[in-house]
């Protein structure tokens, strides 16, 4: 009823337009054209000049119509509509008088016809019923709109009607009766795919809420703001880039306006033909796709974006003793981001590109002169925070900078040798299109349109319609620098920027919990608590293992049983024991939670926890993979009975094994010890006064007794394992003490692998090879299993022949050899730190990552761990914190029920492997993230911190260096206002070689005659470095220090 009486007003006003109405009189200029031309494209034109001054020109002054000029021009929304309708009504009106031949000039009468012919839009057939149900209002605005109004924009390009689908206006008409066609304008715009496809919620716009109202009075066509001076100001603008075209002798005197309109069209063909370089190229069918791969001419791959230069990405080879295929320019990367599956096209002709090269160079200053400034964030280094995490440190590479594992600059020339290649098909979204970052004003002050730009530089730029701003974001953006939003990729069309839409407000950057949020959102991670939906699918805190179940399990609660974890451990997955056999052998026992016989398979709780598939690890906090309850009911605790899933080996004083089984078990944790109290009994240093409590009727000496044997044991299992060819890389792990209070970084200090921690890591990794070996032989096709492919061939190469004139021999020809190799230098009897950190980084990087897979269809090549070099491995001993380990659990447990395999699904069983691969590194990064939030906060907190750092990279114009203890890894740049010269001096046996020559220029102070200070800065050198807080909020601004004396390596 509202939307009609509404109308009714709009169709009475426009029959008697007051006299007093701002809008109520056509404009005398607009009035002369309509009577003295019959062309209605003067009209037109006409019409969209005074749309564009319709908030700036003054009313008409009569003799009897006070001047209104310094009041709004529009009260309210409401006003708004009818005032401009009323103001399209009198056009009609002039139109509709002026183009019906009234002239004794029959052909001049009769041409006006036939245009006016030519300009009209058919009327949609409107059946009587239609009509009588249809407002009279709304039929006069489809005729005025259908007679006079459409025809402006049949000609109109494609971008300016997509910015007119913004309009207010337009929506609104849309939005009167949406069922009914008849009502609806049948204009060009209309029937605009863009609108169609990126607007489905325009119709359910409400006009009447604040925030549309606030917003639609921001347009320039309602908001008096937008003034006469600005008008006048862009047309002086105009005026002024005119002169500056025509500067030259006596130009005024060949000015003429033909020559205007040809260097008008000159200019306009010359800016679609730029913008059309821009276009992304459309992908290929996937029948051509199919027939491609199956020739070998299209090469599948994932896509990998070095954040530090987003117009490089690399797609990996097939082969891997060739270099990664690089994908060079935004265009040529064709709308991929990070992680996509793409199929890539080997560009062979590089010839043939010589302007498309130089454009992918222009990407990047693209990408800075239409954004602002381009901030290069440097990731922090630091390995993966698992807990007791039994795999080593590299199986999760941080693939920080691809062009420094690809040996190039920063603006590289290109590689002969190195294939060049561009997506021609997108197979997987593996990026969910969301990003953190900053809303901000256009330099043009648009107000259609606003640029967001993202923290993550691999993310385009987005195009954010002014529908989707924050209240009062045109006025106020200032108060709006500093809030972090979230956004969604809508479309993307153009190499330059994408279009999108703000999700949510995350809050102001700076502030740790807003910082937290963004990197779960950053990382699409979810963290919401599960609620009391899912209360139903587990038991309770108080729950009571039933007698029928401990009857078909073996009871282990005699058993002296313990588990060993870091001290502020709240999920406890696994216990050991050990046992001396009458024969003078052991039985060692892992005893790992049985999540899966709590998690019912298929239920909604099931499917929740494999979506969220891995416990997410924060400097701050844990959020669990499975309901808080269901975790505490799981862990295993000491004290209480719990259901265990345990693997049993007999082994021998030399650690020979002999043989194994597999249980379901009830067992009683007797203590719940730290990894400190387990490192002081192996040292020999014990204090049983300082000792946890001891349950189920055991002493300490039972438990001193047995961490020694396992110790024993372990640590020739370990060695061995060496021996045989495994390769272990560290990278450095900081840990921080946390002010109870506010929650800030108190303290910190960098995790060390002792002998404790390798004491569970074996029997870990054995106990996982174990089940590997048996849910393979069981179930051969649906195994789900895990490996590690070897690292990249060429980059390897690369790194062994920069590092031998440094004295360092890498043996690369299997993970044994380099372990040999790289063992003097980052072994536990080094004592250069520093050096061991730089050499282990650079290691890493060639290195692949780690993934779960099925192994139906797979190679049998593709089953091998490369750093464990091992034939088969799998995850088992984590159920708490990994969907995997539940996968293995039931598999494990069909295994031993002999009732053949479960009825999965191959495709599925592959879908659940991607989606922990995904959510294992994506639950990484947010780590490495707050672990890095976390130290800038603290180096913040006490800035400015001076501090060693040794040089991992020398380039340019920057080093990087790895802060020894913080083991983070910073980029240190040789900006103009540097304090003295420098010069990067390249080595051609390679880029690793290459060493900054610094001559520091003395201080005001210094004496005239003072020695300038010299410093030569290489590879593995130690230099001083300088950090404190940046303009940005968490942001560290690393400088190089002046050394005190000379220093040449």
């Amino acid at each position: 009823m509202a939307s009609s009486d509404h109308s009714a007003d709009l169709q009475a006003e426009m029959k008697t337009p007051p006299a007093s109405s701002s809008c109520a009189t056509v404009s005398p200029q607009l009035e002369t054209v309509v009577t003295q031309s019959g062309n209605i494209q003067e009209l037109c034109k006409l019409t969209k000049d005074l749309a564009l001054q319709q908030s700036t020109v003054k009313p008409i002054q009569e003799q009897n119509v006070p001047d209104t000029s310094s009041k709004p021009l529009f009260t309210n929304a409401r006003q708004n509509n009818n005032e401009v309708l009323k103001m399209l009504s009198q056009v009609a009106d002039k139109v509709t008088e002026n183009t019906t031949p009234k002239t004794t000039k029959k052909k001049n009468a009769k041409k006006k016809k036939e245009r006016l012919k030519k300009l009209q839009i058919a009327q949609q057939n409107v059946t009587p019923q239609q009509s009588q149900t249809a407002p009279p209002s709304n039929a006069s605005v489809q005729e005025l709109f259908t007679r006079q109004i459409a025809p402006m924009y049949q000609a109109s390009p494609s971008h300016y009607l997509e910015n007119l689908s913004y309009h207010p206006h337009f929506q609104y008409m849309y939005q009167q009766q949406p069922h009914n066609a008849a009502s609806v304008p049948s204009s060009p715009l209309a029937q605009l795919p863009i609108f169609n496809a990126h607007h489905p919620d325009m119709r359910q716009v409400d006009p009447n809420t604040p925030r549309y109202l606030q917003n639609v009075m921001q347009h320039p066509l309602l908001n008096k703001s937008y003034s006469l001076d600005s008008y006048q100001q862009h047309q002086q603008q105009q005026l002024q880039r005119q002169s500056v075209g025509n500067i030259t002798p006596n130009s005024s005197s060949r000015h003429t306006p033909k020559s205007d309109n040809k260097h008008r069209r000159r200019t306009k063909s010359k800016e679609n033909n730029q913008n059309s370089d821009k276009r992304f190229g459309l992908y290929m069918t996937l029948s051509d796709v199919e027939m491609g791969l199956k020739s070998k001419q299209l090469i599948e791959g994932v896509v990998r974006i070095n954040p530090k230069q987003f117009t490089h990405a690399y797609v990996s080879s097939k082969d891997r003793d060739e270099q990664d295929i690089l994908i060079e320019g935004i265009k040529d990367r064709n709308r991929a981001l990070e992680g996509d599956i793409v199929v890539v096209e080997i560009i062979t002709d590089s010839s043939s590109d010589e302007a498309d090269i130089e454009n992918k160079k222009n990407d990047a200053v693209d990408e800075m002169n239409e954004s602002g400034d381009l901030l290069l964030d440097d990731v922090s280094k630091n390995a993966d925070k698992d807990g007791n995490d039994t795999q080593t440190s590299f199986e999760d590479v941080n693939e920080d900078d691809e062009d420094a594992k690809n040996n190039t600059d920063l603006t590289p020339k290109l590689d002969k040798k190195q294939k060049r290649g561009r997506v021609v098909y997108l197979k997987e979204k593996v990026h969910n299109r969301t990003c953190i970052g900053v809303l901000k004003l256009m330099p043009d002050k648009n107000r259609q349109k606003a640029l967001f730009v993202p923290r993550d530089h691999r993310i385009p730029r987005l195009n954010i319609p002014f529908t989707s701003w924050p209240d009062n974001f045109y006025k106020e953006a200032k108060s709006f620098e500093n809030t972090l939003f979230l956004a969604k990729i809508m479309d993307w069309f153009d190499s330059r920027f994408a279009n999108g839409k703000i999700i949510k407000n995350i809050g102001q950057s700076g502030d740790m919990v807003t910082e937290t949020t963004a990197i779960l959102a950053q990382n699409d991670l979810d963290v919401t608590p599960f609620g009391q939906k899912y209360s139903h699918l587990y038991p309770r805190l108080d729950y009571v293992i039933p007698e029928d179940e401990i009857k078909l399990r073996e009871d282990c609660r005699k058993l002296c049983i313990f588990s060993i974890d870091p001290s502020n451990c709240r999920d406890i997955d696994d216990a050991v024991s050990c046992r001396k056999l009458d024969n003078g052998n052991y039985e060692i026992g892992v005893h790992i939670s049985d999540v899966s016989h709590f998690l019912t398979e298929g239920t909604e709780l099931d499917e929740k926890v494999a979506e969220k598939a891995t416990t997410i690890y924060l400097v701050e906090k844990a959020y669990h993979m499975l309901p808080d309850e269901l975790c505490m009911l799981c862990s295993l605790f000491p004290g209480v009975d719990k259901l265990a899933f345990s693997v049993f080996w007999e082994i021998t004083d030399n650690a020979e094994v002999l043989s194994h089984r597999f249980a379901k078990t009830v067992i009683h944790s007797c203590s719940q010890l730290a990894y400190e109290h387990a490192q002081a009994i192996l040292e020999g240093n014990e204090d049983e006064s300082d000792f946890p409590e001891i349950y189920n009727g055991f002493q300490y000496k039972d438990v001193r007794d047995t961490i020694k044997i396992l110790g024993k044991i372990g640590a020739k299992f370990r060695r061995g394992r060496f021996e045989n060819g495994a390769l272990r890389i560290d990278q450095p792990k900081v840990a921080f003490h946390l002010h109870p209070f506010n929650g800030l970084p108190k303290s910190f200090w960098i995790y060390e692998s002792k002998e404790s921690h390798q004491l569970i890591e074996e029997f870990m990794l054995l106990a996982n090879m174990t089940v590997a070996e048996r849910i393979y032989k069981d179930h051969p096709r649906l195994a789900f299993l895990r490996c590690h492919p070897p690292p990249s061939g060429y980059m390897m190469k690369q790194l062994a022949k920069a590092l031998k004139p440094m004295g360092i021999d890498l043996e690369i020809d299997s993970a044994g050899s380099l372990q040999r190799s790289i063992l003097p230098y980052v072994g536990a009897e080094n004592e250069d730190r520093g050096r061991a950190m730089v050499l282990s980084m650079l290691c890493a990087k060639p290195m692949a990552r780690a993934k779960y897979f099925c192994a139906d269809g797979v190679d049998d090549d593709d089953f091998h761990h490369y750093a464990l070099n091992v034939p088969l491995y799998t995850h088992f001993t984590s159920p708490i914190r990994r969907y995997a380990d539940i996968m293995v659990h039931r598999l494990l447990t069909a295994s031993l029920k002999n009732s053949g395999s479960p009825e999965w699904e191959v495709d599925k069983v592959r879908m659940i492997a991607a989606q922990c691969n995904k959510q294992k590194y994506n639950a990484k990064k947010a780590g490495e993230m707050s672990t890095e939030l976390y130290t800038l906060k603290y180096i913040e907190m006490h800035s400015p911190m001076v501090t060693e750092g040794v040089v991992v990279e020398v380039r340019e114009k920057y080093i990087d260096v790895i802060i020894v203890a913080m083991g983070l890894n910073r980029r240190v740049y040789f900006n103009p206002d540097f304090p003295g010269d420098f010069k990067c001096v390249k080595n051609d046996a390679g880029a690793k070689l290459s060493r900054m020559e610094v001559l520091w220029h003395n201080g005001k102070d210094a004496p005239p005659d003072a020695p300038h200070i010299k410093q030569v800065i290489e590879v593995f050198s130690i230099v001083k470095i300088e950090m404190h807080k940046g303009n940005e909020m968490v942001k560290v601004e690393t400088r190089l220090v002046k050394p005190e004396v000379s220093v040449e390596n």
